[in-house]
């Protein structure tokens, strides 16, 4: 190589560096990354942070969160990680993505759940459910069903694409979970219950495919419609003023996972997951135009994030007056768009809130059990009479 060439090399090289550094001060070209994190603080410069080594540290874990072309490294590793080891990198918080075989993702979390028996006070759970049979009864008095719908868990619907080192020893099938504990004395206290797990459990027994993506933590929208379409099932008969129309599926496309039927696989910020992104099926619904708004029911959800698909057909479907609905019994949202409200729930009068419905559905996640509603029944029970 001769001179020319060499310094032009070192130039390219040397442009390249100064680059990367400017991008740490002016972040162009940089696409965000999927996921949750907490920011790093600015360091703090003063005679003690420099001689114990603080400052340092900090500006260390500072720098690597702004260096230049930060999204394009991180998405570089992880690409590699999971092409040639078949792993998704390590996060330090948010949510832990574990990697089966041909690509079925899951959360960590709901694999520890399948493995961890049940540790419930027997008695704080008993009282918890006298405060949802009180709730539904109070609702009922006033015309209003009440439907609780348990979502599954993808790990407990499909355990054979979890590694089995992630179980450590112990079978899904052989531990007694919190939900498994306690849904008899659901039935017992006569909740009108959705049983998703035991319904998927059924579904999954007689060949249906999809009932999760490969890449999503949620039912999957197919499986959801079906859902939907129970639902609407179970609570038209006891609707006295206004009832959900037919649902009508104008065609069923097939392609990459899309919205949260790709949540997992969008966390592993990958800089083109096309190869490990499986096609789905999609229920495409008609918005039905015979009945006017103002004659479709109005439907409280109360929900985590498995509500949300269900959400989306019923309004995709155009099957329900625009609402409220409440998140973990913490915010609520418009409906349909998903519109953060500002609106406080201790400053919500229950009485003239409620009566304005047509049905109370709450949706959890058999892994939430022990949370029992988010407090949403005691606050209820409360106020109505």
């Amino acid at each position: 190589m001769n001179r020319k060439s060499q310094l032009r090399v070192v130039l390219v090289f040397s442009c390249f560096l100064v680059f990367v550094g400017a991008q740490a001060v002016l972040p162009l070209f940089q696409g965000p990354l999927n996921g949750a994190v907490a920011a790093a603080p600015a360091p703090v410069w003063n005679w003690t942070t420099i001689r114990n080594g603080t400052a340092f540290r900090s500006f260390e874990a500072w720098y690597n969160e702004r260096v230049g072309l930060r999204s394009f490294w991180v998405r570089l590793d992880n690409e590699v990680t999971y092409l040639f080891f078949g792993e998704a990198t390590r996060r330090n918080s948010g949510t832990e993505v574990v990697v089966g075989s041909h690509d079925w993702l899951f959360e960590r979390q709901y694999i520890q759940h399948a493995v961890t028996p049940t540790t419930l006070d027997r008695e704080k759970m008993n009282d918890a459910i006298r405060h949802v049979r009180s709730v539904q009864d109070k609702l009922a008095r006033r015309g209003i069903p009440f439907l609780l719908i348990i979502a599954p868990s993808k790990v407990e619907v499909y355990p054979e694409h979890v590694p089995e080192v992630y179980f450590e020893g112990r079978k899904p099938e052989n531990i007694l979970t919190d939900y498994e504990q306690y849904r008899p004395a659901l039935l017992a206290a006569g909740i009108n219950l959705y049983d998703g797990p035991q319904v998927f459990k059924t579904w999954k027994k007689a060949g249906q495919r999809n009932l999760f993506a490969r890449g999503g933590t949620h039912w999957s929208y197919q499986a959801a419609f079906q859902v939907l379409k129970d639902v609407r099932e179970r609570l038209n008969p006891q609707m006295a003023r206004h009832q959900m129309p037919p649902f009508f599926e104008k065609e069923r496309t097939v392609g990459p996972a899309k919205r949260m039927d790709g949540d997992l696989i969008h966390l592993l910020n990958l800089i083109d997951d096309f190869p490990f992104n499986h096609d789905q099926p999609y229920p495409e619904l008609a918005a039905q135009k015979e009945i006017p708004v103002e004659q479709l029911p109005r439907i409280l959800w109360v929900h985590d994030s498995f509500g949300w698909p269900l959400i989306e057909l019923l309004y995709n479907a155009n099957a329900a007056q625009p609402d409220e609905s409440i998140y973990y019994f913490r915010n609520l949202y418009h409906i349909p768009g998903g519109t953060r409200l500002d609106t406080k729930l201790s400053e919500i009068d229950w009485e003239p809130y409620l009566e304005k419905h047509d049905a109370v559905v709450m949706v959890w996640t058999e892994i939430a059990t022990q949370y029992l509603g988010w407090g949403f029944f005691e606050a209820v029970d409360e106020k109505l009479k």
